[in-house]
């Protein structure tokens, strides 16, 4: 698995605690945390910067959901982490990853990169089979191979236009993710190094 060296998780979180968790959990494995943020108004100070996520759905009694908007349109990953229950997730954002406050950090992270854990015994909610949707992880996917954003975008395109011509020989029955994450990582392997120039 490739550090998360330089990767920009912004922490949006209202207990201190678990924002203190989550921060050294992802700070150790190289990454540069922005806040941890208790409140919409501090979160949205980070969105330009973030190239992750971790979003408390209930921050003080408000929604982060304007904070999730802003980073679907910036096609940056995230995942929700909440203490409740009886939350609605607008229909536009039922397909991020919803995780409880009782998971701890090792979910959060299998959430966010599921490509680079698939650990035994986590259950990570599946995307629907929308390619938009899937963009933010495939993104994320391609950071984590080649740790330039750039030559990561190029591996996205480059992956999508091989799905396209592979399309036919797609096996039954399997995800868009999984089919995707693994042209991604053929793609990766046969012209990686020339995506870096």
């Amino acid at each position: 698995m490739r550090e998360l060296r330089g990767l920009h998780i912004l922490i949006v979180e209202d207990e201190w605690s678990m924002a203190g968790d989550l921060a050294r959990f992802f700070s150790n494995m190289g990454a540069i945390i922005l806040g941890p943020a208790a409140t919409v108004e501090q979160a949205s100070e980070h969105t330009d910067r973030a190239e992750a996520a971790i979003l408390d759905v209930n921050l003080n009694g408000r929604r982060v959901f304007p904070i999730a908007d802003k980073l679907m349109r910036r096609g940056i990953p995230f995942v929700f982490f909440s203490g409740d229950n009886d939350i609605a997730i607008p229909e536009h954002l039922r397909y991020v990853s919803n995780l409880r406050k009782s998971s701890g950090s090792q979910a959060v992270f299998n959430a966010l990169f599921p490509q680079a854990s698939e650990r035994p015994g986590i259950s990570v909610p599946s995307s629907p089979d929308d390619i938009f949707a899937l963009l933010p992880k495939l993104r994320l996917a391609a950071r984590l191979l080649l740790g330039d954003v750039n030559a990561s975008d190029r591996l996205v395109e480059q992956t999508l236009e091989q799905a396209i011509r592979d399309v036919d020989h797609r096996q039954l029955g399997q995800s868009t993710e999984n089919w995707l994450n693994g042209i991604m990582r053929e793609v990766a392997k046969a012209r990686g190094a020339n995506l870096m120039h």
